[in-house]
């Protein structure tokens, strides 16, 4: 048997190593993958006679998009447009809303979770809200960021624990 002085991290690696007579807990040690894993691999390439073509993993088989490109770049201009225009009470965009907006504009009904998937796509991202403070007003959190915020960093800085 052959000593790989390189460490195979792929799934190729594991399947040279298989058809080389490597047992599974060698090639699952060195492969960084569990034994049931190397016995799956093993499995597939007697049914497709040693063909280590077949180890090649499959693209995901979701569904394509339902939106067309033009739709996709119509609900990106919504969204930068704000909430409130399409008659949300917020400008607050969450998943739901967003899906909402989704089946209501173009009747196509989309699940919250693909539309977190479908944001970035558009080139959007999560954001989180900048929520005003109920308990102060803007000017005490004025005054609290450029008077005492600074002498608690300046002191945390001269602080044996930094």
């Amino acid at each position: 048997m052959e000593v790989y002085r390189s460490k195979p991290t792929n799934v190729f690696g594991g399947g040279e190593m298989i058809l080389k007579g490597y047992d599974n807990e060698t090639i699952a040690d060195i492969v960084e993958v569990t034994p049931s894993a190397v016995q799956k691999w093993r499995k597939k390439l007697k049914e497709h006679s040693d063909d280590i073509c077949c180890l090649i993993r499959k693209k995901g088989s979701g569904s394509l998009s339902k939106l067309t490109d033009a739709q996709k770049q119509q609900l990106k201009k919504m969204i930068l447009d704000g909430a409130r225009i399409y008659g949300y009470p917020t400008e607050r965009w969450t998943s739901k809303i967003v899906a909402h907006l989704i089946e209501k504009t173009f009747g196509i009904t989309i699940a919250p979770r693909t539309v977190r998937d479908l944001l970035p796509t558009l080139g959007l991202s999560p954001q989180k809200p900048v929520v005003p403070s109920h308990k102060h007003s803007d000017k005490e959190a004025v005054e609290w960021a450029t008077r005492k915020w600074k002498r608690l960093k300046k002191n945390a800085k001269n602080s044996a624990f930094r």
